[in-house]
């Protein structure tokens, strides 16, 4: 047998500390999904049956164990945020018009955007109803804060889409405050259920907003380079929806200025055929777009691990450091 991948140690250590608990919150997705809304209830299933990398409640599965909390309320507050991201995947897709999700048409290339739209709406408040029966005010607020920055960014990005022109530093705020926003509210979430001092909550909460950074870089840096049938999306596909990411970014700092112009002209256009993608994909390997946005993955991910050196050694420290060195290393 040859050595372990790093995935497969990853999904052994959280099986064997958080499995009962990731079990239990599909279960509490699919009765939440439940509805006598036929509709609602095609598309429930067969969103539950997506599955995906449940990233987000297991990270707030293993910050509320690090912070020694064991109990149900883990297991729903997982749910919410894994039911509030499914939600903004949803609207996502409808407004890139994303032609596939986890490797199966999204939902709005099955259903039309106007049953997309009303069950991402129908997913948020399914969410906030059980944030108000689980009645916390510190994780409503974490939650809130991070929804309000989430869509704030997501309409700076169309903006910017708009305008055809994204800095680095425009970049940078946008995943901070989508991705890795929502993804340090889930770590925080964790703190708070164990009631941990200021310190280590700030500490944690740290920990995922630098996780979410690495997270989404490395998602931008597989778009030019994954395998389509693992990555489960189009390749190029945030080409084709006009998304100004960090390896293209990148790649327009270091090409002589008559190819940048050449690009940009391509990248105002309102579609872009497979011939100018691959060509616009080829100037980013070419340039080491993907190496330099790599490179600022793994920097974050580092700093996650350090922010985690305030929590004396555990398997769940472990299992975190894993997670910051799984989202820079995967393929999908």
């Amino acid at each position: 047998m040859g050595t372990p991948t790093l995935e497969r140690v990853l999904k052994e250590r959280v099986a064997a500390l958080v499995g009962e608990d990731l079990a239990a919150v599909e279960a509490e997705i699919r009765r939440e999904l439940a509805s006598p809304v036929p509709l609602i209830q095609e598309m429930g299933g067969y969103i539950a049956e997506a599955g995906g990398k449940r990233l987000r409640p297991i990270l707030l599965l293993l910050a509320a164990r690090l912070a020694e909390y064991r109990g149900p309320r883990a297991v729903r507050l997982a749910c919410v945020v894994e039911m509030l991201h499914t939600a903004t995947l949803i609207h996502d897709d409808v407004v890139d018009q994303a032609p596939l999700r986890r490797g199966r048409p999204s939902a709005n290339a099955r259903w039309g955007d106007d049953a997309s739209v009303l069950v991402g709406d129908h997913l948020y408040s399914k969410s906030f109803a059980m944030l108000v029966r689980d009645n916390d005010r510190s994780v409503m607020d974490a939650l809130a804060r991070s929804t309000v920055s989430m869509t704030e960014a997501e309409v700076f990005q169309l903006q910017l889409k708009r305008s055809g022109s994204t800095t680095e530093a425009d970049y940078m705020r946008i995943i901070s405050q989508k991705t890795a926003s929502f993804i340090s509210a889930c770590c925080r979430i964790g703190a708070l259920l164990g009631g941990l001092p200021p310190a280590p909550t700030e500490a944690l909460t740290r920990y995922g907003l630098d996780i979410g950074v690495a997270f989404q870089i490395s998602d931008d840096a597989l778009d030019f380079v994954a395998d389509q049938d693992r990555l489960g999306k189009a390749i190029g596909a945030d080409l084709r929806e006009g998304k100004r990411t960090l390896p293209l970014i990148a790649m327009l700092e270091r090409v002589p200025s008559a190819v940048g112009e050449r690009v940009r002209a391509m990248l105002h256009r309102r579609a872009l055929d497979q011939a100018e993608i691959e060509e616009i994909r080829q100037l980013v390997l070419a340039h080491d777009g993907v190496e330099y946005a790599r490179a600022r993955a793994l920097a974050c991910a580092t700093a996650a691990k350090q922010d985690l050196d305030v929590f004396p050694p555990s398997e769940e420290r472990e299992t975190l450091a894993l997670v910051a060195d799984f989202v820079v290393e995967r393929d999908r």
